[in-house]
This record gives C-alpha cells, sequence and structure tokens, in this order.
C-alpha cells in the first residue's frame, strides 16, 4: 500500500492560483505561499493534508506518485471546488496490515478554531447515545450504525474531519478504517469527551466505562465495510 503526505495551496481564485505558482517558481517558501494564498483549513498546518492513500492522492493530483518524487509541485490542478497546487511531502510504502499514523488535534486547537468561526471541519462523535446524552460539544454529529452510511456518503473526501470518543480510546482504529476508505483527512480529538470537558467545558458532565463494556463504534466499521462495494463517493 502507498501512502502519500502532501500540503496543499488551496483557492476559489484562479488569479490567486496563478499568483501562488509564480511566487512558488521563484523559490518563494511553500509554507509562506500557504498564508498568503490559501483558503483551506490546513492552512493553520502550514497546507498539511496528512496521508492519504494512493487511490484518494490519485484522484486529487491527477496522476501517480512515486518514491522519488518528494518535494515534487502539482499543480494548479482545478477541480469542482477550486485549485489546488501541491507539494509532495513524504511517500512510503506500507504493509496492509501496518498501523496508520495518527493524526491528533488538541481540545485547545479545536477551541480555537470553532471560535474564529473559519472552520469547515467535521465533528464526528463516535460514542454511544447514553454518553452523548451526557456531554457532547455543540455542532458535532453523533455517528450510529443507522446513520453512518448516510453520514458518510456526504462527505469528501479530503473533507477534514476531526473524531471525538471517550477518552481517545476508540477513533484510532476508526481513522484507519476511514483511511481505508479513501478519507484522507481524519484526526482524533486529543483526550477525547473527557480531555474537553476538563480543558475547554467544565460544564459538561464528565463519566466512567465499565472496561467490559461493548463499544458500538465497531458495528459502524463492521456495516461500512458490507457498504462499500456498492457506494462510492469520491469527488
Amino acid at each position: 500500500m502507498v501512502q502519500i503526505r502532501a500540503s496543499q495551496v488551496f483557492t476559489h481564485s484562479i488569479e490567486d492560483a496563478v499568483a501562488a505558482k509564480k511566487a512558488l517558481d521563484a523559490d518563494e517558501p511553500f509554507n509562506e505561499v500557504v498564508q498568503k494564498y490559501s483558503t483551506c483549513p490546513s492552512k493553520q498546518q502550514e497546507g498539511d493534508l496528512g496521508w492519504m492513500p494512493e487511490e484518494a492522492a490519485l484522484s486529487l493530483m491527477g496522476e501517480k506518485i512515486t518514491k522519488d518524487e518528494t518535494n515534487k509541485i502539482i499543480g494548479p490542478v482545478h477541480s469542482e471546488y477550486g485549485y489546488h497546487i501541491l507539494l509532495i511531502t513524504e511517500v512510503k510504502v506500507e504493509d496492509p496490515n501496518q498501523s496508520v499514523d495518527l493524526t491528533v488535534i488538541t481540545p485547545e486547537e479545536v477551541h480555537t478554531r470553532l471560535n474564529s468561526g473559519g472552520s469547515n471541519f467535521i465533528l464526528l462523535d463516535l460514542r454511544e447515545s447514553w454518553e452523548w446524552d451526557i456531554a457532547h460539544i455543540e455542532g458535532s454529529q453523533l455517528i450510529t450504525k443507522e446513520n453512518s452510511e448516510s453520514i458518510l456518503s456526504n462527505l469528501k473526501k479530503d473533507e477534514e474531519l476531526i473524531l471525538i470518543d471517550w477518552k481517545q480510546d476508540r477513533s484510532p482504529s476508526f481513522v484507519k478504517w476511514l483511511v481505508q476508505q479513501g478519507f484522507s483527512y481524519a484526526k482524533c480529538l486529543e483526550g477525547g469527551i473527557d480531555a474537553w470537558s476538563d480543558k475547554i467545558d467544565p460544564s459538561l458532565a464528565r463519566y466512567e466505562i465499565d472496561e467490559d463494556d461493548g463499544y458500538r463504534y465497531e458495528d459502524i466499521i463492521d456495516e461500512g465495510s458490507e457498504q462499500n462495494d456498492t457506494h462510492q463517493h469520491d469527488h
């Protein structure tokens, strides 16, 4: 399995895309061009899109990437969403059974981005309904076995997803599964809802779970795996 890590400058303006490419051709650092021209939420990570499987990279970049193409700049590439200029930062070949590198985002960073009003990430809550009733982040979506197909089918494969569980105990497995389905930009909320309650919103109740309690997220994964053959929603 080929995994590709890339950063991007994204804009809806063809003029800005051309200006960004000219700046890169003049050897201006990629991260500085990102700050000047990109409108993607990844701008806060200097354009980093994280790791994506080869299929997702091919869909986004329009060409296959090999291991010797690190630091290659691609684009501007026009999609239905706007204009992308991509920098290949890392390429690796993985064993399919190897664990996926996880990206986490702190409660403080999520809180800052929510307050800024400019974030367009999706908050997906993986917990049980009873956990959601006790405490949840405003604006998040509870994903269940019953609604998982509907939610995932309406998400863009390069949309930024932030996964919320109890104490970051369940989201790593779900991130791995999402990557296998072609979703290239999923993160775990560091410490889960428990850390959010502790560091950001003390008004939310905190709770404990017995070790032998079952976790419903595995049912979502099973459900999604069965439907994956007939439901592909790449952009």
